[in-house]
């Protein structure tokens, strides 16, 4: 059994429109689909949100969080798709998490709108989807 942290991007979950409350991860943890299908079987430990945009290279919020998921038996965080996908500072809070905590970070948790792996360049960046349009106003 793999024990897993989730930290998920404070502005998605409390912000912006149609706040996410984990609608894409959690089904990934139980149908171990998109990031989650490496596991054999998977105990969620902790779901947090990264603590707010950190600004000048402050990470001391999510660094606590990431403490948190530790203390708590979480063996690897994954950072939520939406963190992977849209945070500008992800890297910069992942190398945080791996160096301060001394925890294996992944990305991503779910896949995108077709509930496939999202796509990522030769670097390793996800390519952004297009997300639905709306239908053109008459």
């Amino acid at each position: 059994m793999t024990k897993i942290g989730i930290i998920r991007c404070q502005e998605s979950a409390t912000k912006m429109d149609g706040r996410c409350a984990g609608w894409n991860c959690f089904p990934a943890i139980r149908n171990k689909t998109g990031y989650m299908d490496e596991y054999d079987t998977i105990e969620l430990v902790g779901f947090d949100t990264c603590g707010g945009c950190p600004g000048k290279n402050n990470v001391s919020k999510v660094v606590n969080v990431g403490n948190d998921l530790k203390k708590h038996g979480a063996e690897v965080i994954h950072l939520g798709t939406c963190m992977t996908m849209f945070c500008p500072n992800k890297d910069m809070i992942s190398e945080a998490l791996k160096e301060q905590v001394g925890i294996e970070v992944k990305d991503f948790t779910h896949g995108g709108p077709d509930g496939k792996r999202v796509p990522v360049d030769e670097n390793g960046k996800p390519i952004m989807w297009s997300p639905p349009q709306p239908p053109p106003k008459e």
